[in-house]
């Protein structure tokens, strides 16, 4: 792959499993751009007041644009991407689970040590979260994962 695929991924279906597990992938995740003061990734942190960062969105968009050819896939979740995506006409990919693996996809976040908040404000945005993701007409691949299933099992070329 010559040009990195970009992939809008739902919460807890593997972006960041993978990022720490190829070499050819990189996970986008934006609370690193978007808050002061974070240097990794805390699940336990999403949805927590932290204090924004001046530069956001757009450090986010500059550190995509670097990153879009060094990766054959490059993971990102956070929906203010979808209008710079469309914007600029870059082609992307969503992932996203069934409608009714609801339950499952809670579980996900309560093992991966999201915090009440984060689950609670999930659970409240669930069905419209996929009902975006079905209707996005300008993905250019719509990938629904099924029960049990991550993005690992769904993505070629993936390399260590």
């Amino acid at each position: 792959m010559s040009k990195g695929i970009i992939i809008a991924g739902f919460a807890t279906c593997g972006k960041s499993c993978l990022g720490k597990k190829y070499s050819n992938v990189i996970d986008m995740e934006s609370t690193l751009y978007k808050y002061l003061g974070v240097f990794k990734e805390d699940e336990s942190l999403k949805s927590t007041e932290r204090e924004i960062n001046k530069q956001w969105p757009e450090n986010y968009f500059n550190k995509l644009m670097e990153v879009k050819d060094k990766y054959d896939y490059i993971f990102i979740s956070d929906d203010i991407c979808n209008e710079f995506l469309k914007e600029n006409n870059f082609e992307y990919w969503i992932v996203y689970p069934k409608k009714e693996l609801k339950e499952e996809y809670m579980d996900r976040c309560k093992k991966r040590g999201n915090n009440d908040l984060f689950i609670s404000w999930y659970s409240k945005l669930w069905e419209e979260w996929i009902s975006k993701c079905e209707s996005d007409k300008f993905a250019s691949k719509h990938i629904e994962l099924q029960s049990n299933q991550y993005l690992e099992q769904v993505l070629p070329n993936l390399k260590r």
